[in-house]
């Protein structure tokens, strides 16, 4: 018998097995189509949208949700948004994780001795009754930075209820800012700055791009302000941050020397720009040989800075961050401050009428207040609400510890912190993708809070559970519900249009006009002469900065944002501490060593990471690392203390090996991101190849990066993953080089400890690698000029990814299983892959396939700008355009005909549809 009987008969007998196992069955019913839509009018298949506002981090981006089927699957930023304008960042995408995450809490939970028991809500409720009855205690609210109808709802309750409202916790609470601005304009808040009319920029210490005010908003603004009338920018700080490695120019300056360098500065553009003559004459003396001293920069370099802003039209100053997290922070605000009046004044760069709303903020001196009084036994029930003061407190003040001295301590939270370990009483909260709410997160901006489903669990908004106190306190409240109370204070508040807008938007802005801020002159003169330069930090120094993937730690437990690496390190899981490669041989330490660091009390242990680029005489560690609090803060200011030395450094332990995803810091010479080579298109070699050239008769879809707009941030991976369900593995995996990332961002250092950033991803060539050595097809080149990944067919052989050089597909090594609920948020448009699969990017090839089939209803060709990836749509910077190469008045048709314009590898002769631009 041949092959080809075999199979036949094989065939026949299958079939008649599969039609004899398919009797009636007499409760089979009739599945008939819609033919009136459902009255909840959800149309299975298709997408909703709704606007809302992003609450991972307080510069509340505006959001669009898109939801299938009731359940939100993926985030876009809101594009006419004031404040992020389309934009999202990583933590932003990774919002849906903290949604959908399995830890979630889903009930109140009353402590019972070392463990917690559910409770319902009247039981929790009356607990808290109980508690507050005691009248010879004083009941306290402490929460997170909070705006709008619910900030006015706080008021509201602690007035009725006799309640202590304590300032809000924040720990990058910018508290010697708001300071300086207070003593020099009676406004504790920091302003809007107009980045997008600068033509010069100097940050000092301000991590823009990171975690100050609004690092998407920042991003968007500065890559405008680049492109649109070539904004250059000098960041100066002590250490190495993305900020920093983005700037047209980095300086690196001695710890804690920032004072020295904004009062030189200070004193030296006195005289060329207006300044009432009581300040100039209270300024403390410095010269230029004590400023290069304190700074550790030349004097030339110091003239050729203080030059450039004589000569700038409208020169900016932003300061702030790890610059006021030390000893002298105050010194730094102060001068800061003030030379910032002297350069943006003329222009009026920096406006107060539009500044961040959060202007109720404390600081860590607020909290050691608190915590004295737990001490005292004088607090009788403590409510935390959307704060995690536990994780920051100085270890010695042991405030878990006297925590349980309150007579009731109950925490509102949606996860489990330091915090809501500790306390009596666990509140779970509703996210804000499933309740209605507002922001204010600048003066004339209210954003939306709109909920995209129904809540999962047995939770509460804050605003019920205060109502409901309220209401069994003093026997009345407002309004029934906190959806009540926000209706009629928007009615209140806006006019009927407005309104409308409000709700259809997603947000309304109000008449903000520019009021004067006129210098307090007496207190400042006051401050002036009170104020000594102080005195370098020694060295070596340890600085501790922000984390561009959890912020100040609260999104740690997103386990998303473990698998995208830190974008100047590319460790992903874990914690280390970074040490420049001449710091590391001086204390014979190589990646994944244990070094223990010392400052007196203050101690911590964790293994080493070689970071070129960095100072020798400082280590550079994410405040996510630390494994305890911060270890003190500036009495002066309250403000943490991010920058301590000196520090003792040895090498203890064993070895901890740490998951790096990046294969090397150099280029190696490889040309990926080549030198400025300044040519024309007839300079190119004429490409010829043995094979047919490929035909495409209306598409051949292409991508255009932009490396000077790129900052590595990491939003494009982070929503390539939501997008497109790729799996989260874990630590182990990643050790073993099997992470799963379909698009990864490399950060590249040269000789002279520049850093540049490509993302990398599938090429889609039109000579594909891949494609012959695929034994089965399952990797294959489509008419649009895609290449396919069919993964039915595929067989796990890896010989496509052995044959691709630019090691962008992914291999399924196991099942990934997905813990419940976090299988509600996969894209329904896209196949699962399971284990034996190989996978990468399709270029968001549902997304091509929804705008065909717009298109074809309308009988007509994809317009230009109709299909954005995932990648691109995220992208704070606009570093990603997307589009059809055969339309030549398409986006990416002329970026491709840039002289900056190259590919990858070129020489191989692949030809890939990812063009790059380099960052000439």
């Amino acid at each position: 018998m041949d092959r080809r009987k075999f199979l036949q008969i094989m065939g026949l007998v299958s079939g008649a097995t599969l039609l004899s196992s398919c009797g009636s069955d007499r409760n089979q019913k009739e599945l008939i189509s819609y033919l009136v839509p459902p009255e909840d009018g959800v149309r299975p298949g298709t997408s909703a949208w709704r606007v809302s506002t992003c609450s991972e981090c307080p510069a509340h981006c505006g959001i669009m949700i898109r939801l299938r089927e009731k359940r939100a699957v993926k985030l876009e930023g809101l594009p006419d948004h004031p404040i992020n304008r389309g934009a999202l960042c990583m933590r932003g995408q990774a919002a849906l994780w903290r949604l959908y995450h399995p830890e979630r809490l889903r009930t109140p939970l009353l402590r019972k001795g070392n463990d917690y028991q559910a409770v319902s809500w009247e039981v929790a409720l009356e607990h808290i009754v109980q508690a507050m009855s005691d009248r010879q205690r004083s009941h306290m609210l402490l929460s997170g930075a909070t705006t709008g109808s619910l900030a006015a709802l706080q008021e509201q309750f602690v007035a009725a209820c006799k309640v202590t409202r304590l300032p809000e916790f924040e720990l990058f609470s910018h508290a010697a800012l708001r300071q300086a601005y207070q003593l020099l304009y009676g406004r504790s808040t920091l302003p809007y700055f107009r980045i997008e009319d600068a033509d010069l920029l100097l940050s000092v210490g301000a991590d823009l791009l990171e975690t100050f005010s609004s690092p998407a908003g920042y991003a968007q603004k500065l890559s405008e302000a680049r492109r649109d009338h070539d904004l250059h920018w000098c960041h100066i700080e002590p250490h190495l941050s993305l900020t920093g490695a983005n700037a047209d120019q980095r300086l690196s300056i001695k710890p804690a020397g920032e004072p020295a360098l904004l009062l030189w500065l200070l004193q030296t553009l006195v005289d060329n720009r207006h300044m009432p003559a009581a300040i100039r004459a209270a300024l403390p003396k410095i010269s230029l040989s004590q400023a290069g001293h304190a700074t550790g920069l030349p004097p030339s370099r110091l003239t050729r800075l203080a030059e450039s802003l004589k000569k700038a039209r409208r020169p900016l100053l932003i300061v702030g961050g790890i610059a006021t997290g030390h000893q002298a922070g105050q010194q730094t605000a102060l001068f800061g401050c003030l030379l910032q009046r002297l350069l943006a004044e003329p222009w009026r760069g920096i406006d107060f009428a539009r500044a961040d709303k959060p202007d109720r903020t404390g600081d860590l001196r607020d909290l050691q207040t608190l915590n004295q009084a737990l001490q005292r036994d004088e607090v009788g029930m403590l409510l935390i609400s959307r704060a995690d003061p536990l994780r920051h407190a100085p270890p010695d003040w042991q405030l878990a510890d006297n925590l349980r001295r309150a007579r009731l301590s109950v925490a509102m939270a949606d996860m489990h912190d330091a915090t809501t370990r500790a306390v009596d009483l666990i509140l779970p909260l509703t996210h804000s993708f499933e309740r209605w709410d507002d922001a204010e997160p600048r003066n004339g901006v209210y954003s939306l809070i709109q909920p995209g489903m129904t809540p999962l669990y047995d939770t509460r908004t804050e605003g019920d559970i205060l109502l409901q106190l309220q209401r069994r306190l003093t026997g009345q409240s407002a309004t029934d519900s906190y959806e009540s109370f926000l209706q009629q204070r928007w009615r209140e508040q806006f006019s009927t249009a407005e309104l409308r807008s409000f709700l259809r938007q997603g947000f309304v802005t109000t008449d903000t006009s520019r009021t004067s801020t006129p210098l307090r002159i007496e207190r400042t003169v006051a401050a002036l002469r009170n104020s000594t330069l102080p005195e370098t930090l020694p060295t070596p120094a340890l600085v501790i900065t922000g984390s561009i993937r959890s912020f100040d730690g609260r999104s740690a437990a997103l386990s998303l944002l473990n698998e995208i690496p830190d974008p100047l390190t590319t460790v992903t899981h874990g914690t280390w501490v970074a040490l420049s490669p001449r710091c590391a041989q001086k204390y014979g330490v190589a990646d994944g060593d244990q070094l223990r660091l010392t400052h007196g009390d203050f101690h911590l242990t964790l293994p080493a990471r070689l970071q070129q680029g960095l100072p020798d005489d400082v280590f550079s560690l994410p405040v996510d690392c630390l494994p305890a609090g911060l270890p003190d803060f500036d009495p002066a200011t309250g403000e943490a203390l991010r920058t301590i030395g000196p520090v003792k450094a040895r090498r203890v332990g064993k070895k901890i090996p740490l998951p790096i995803l990046s294969g090397s810091p150099s280029q190696q010479g490889r040309g990926i991101i080549p030198r400025p080579i300044h040519h024309d298109k007839g300079h190119h070699a004429e490409h010829r190849s043995l094979y047919p050239e490929p035909a495409y008769r209306e598409y051949r879809w292409a991508m255009a990066i932009d490396l000077r707009q790129c900052i590595g941030c990491g939003a494009c991976v982070a929503s390539c993953y939501v997008e497109n369900s790729v799996p989260v593995v874990g630590r182990k995996d990643h050790l073993k080089g099997r992470e799963m990332s379909w698009l990864r961002v490399e950060p590249f250092y040269s000789d002279q400890g520049q850093i540049s950033f490509i993302p990398m991803l599938c090429q889609h060539c039109d000579y594909a690698p891949c494609e012959p050595v695929c034994p089965v097809y399952a990797s294959y080149h489509n008419p649009e000029g895609l290449n396919v990944q069919v993964y039915n067919r595929c067989v796990g052989t890896r010989y496509c990814s052995n044959n691709c050089p630019y090691k962008v597909r992914r291999f399924n090594w196991w099942e990934h299983i997905w813990a419940p609920p976090l299988e509600k948020m996969h894209n329904p448009d896209l196949a699962p892959r399971t284990r034996g699969m190989m996978e990468k990017c399709t270029f968001c090839i549902q997304r091509i396939r929804a705008a065909h089939e717009i298109a074809g209803k309308e009988n007509r060709r994809i317009r230009d700008g109709e299909v954005t990836p995932a990648c691109a749509q995220s992208c704070p910077t606009a570093a990603i355009t997307f589009g059809n190469r055969l339309d030549p008045g398409s986006a990416v048709a002329r970026m491709i005909e840039s002289p900056r314009a190259y590919q990858v590898f070129e020489g191989l002769g692949t030809k890939p549809a990812v063009y790059y631009l380099r960052p000439d």
